[in-house]
């Protein structure tokens, strides 16, 4: 890869989180609603222990909300953002000019990509910090290193599929309440706002399938003091590089850059195909 598309792609990052910045609405839901989830949790419950079906010993409440806030605001922010704005910016028409411009269908990809993974590591450096220093989460010390690499894979694969989820949706007034609501249900069915419960048989069922669920029990397995071994996960990581490889390949075949209606786009994801 020559320096030329690196610096598109950082570029194009940077303009991603230049409008993300600059939107209150989707920072809010992005940033501020993760962190909000936390306070109320682990303010009211933070304090009591609880077992954690297959994780080993008792947790706090606060350590388990933590885990799962890490990973509610990296879907947030690798998933929801990116497919509120793409919705949006498709319907409006800025794609379609922008695919008229000599910008490589990758570089846009990456941009996306690349911002996806800054903002969701700094959100997780943010709630571990504030699990850490005011609800007495345990460090995750030598677990660092695969709690890293799970944030990292998770903000790919909620990524990648976010490109062709914007295929579902056909109007930018209902890219938020499309987005929000369909990461809502993940994070019910994945257990992330019930502590300790043991999930029932046909929702662990479902949930298995998406990779919200793997994606917290792996960051869980990270977050917790009485792990043995190195932390890693990696059956649950497998899952989430398979949903981000496919979710890739799924997002350069179907992602339409047109408005609904007028899709004269032929879905193959090389530049000047359509």
């Amino acid at each position: 890869m020559n320096r030329r598309v690196v610096g598109l792609a950082r570029r194009e990052a940077g303009w991603v989180r230049r409008a993300l910045v600059r939107d209150p609405q989707n920072l809010f839901f992005t940033v501020g609603l993760p962190l909000l989830y936390l306070f109320i949790f682990a303010g009211i419950f933070g304090s009591e222990t609880t077992p954690f079906p297959g994780q080993p010993g008792t947790l706090t409440v606060s350590t388990i909300m933590t885990a799962s806030v890490v990973v509610i605001g990296v879907v947030s922010a690798a998933f929801q953002y990116p497919a509120i704005n793409l919705i949006t910016e498709r319907e409006n028409g800025v794609l379609k000019r922008l695919r008229s411009t000599p910008v490589p269908t990758g570089v846009f990809v990456a941009g996306y990509v690349i911002n996806a993974v800054v903002v969701s590591v700094l959100m997780a450096a943010g709630v571990t910090a504030l699990g850490v220093v005011a609800y007495g989460v345990p460090w995750p010390g030598r677990r660092i290193v695969p709690l890293v690499a799970t944030v990292l894979l998770g903000s790919v694969a909620c990524a990648a599929a976010a490109f062709p989820f914007t295929r579902v949706v056909r109007k930018s007034s209902a890219a938020a309440a499309a987005s929000v609501s369909v990461t809502l249900v993940l994070f019910f069915l994945s257990g992330n706002f019930f502590p300790g419960a043991e999930l029932p048989p046909a929702m662990a069922a479902v949930a298995s399938v998406f990779p919200v669920r793997h994606f917290f029990l792996a960051a869980l397995t990270a977050f917790n003091p009485n792990t043995v071994g190195s932390g890693a996960e990696w059956g649950h990581l497998g899952v989430l590089a398979l949903w981000a490889v496919g979710g890739t390949l799924a997002g350069l075949r179907w992602f339409r850059w047109n408005p609904s209606g007028q899709d004269y786009s032929c879905g193959c994801g090389a530049a000047g195909c359509c």
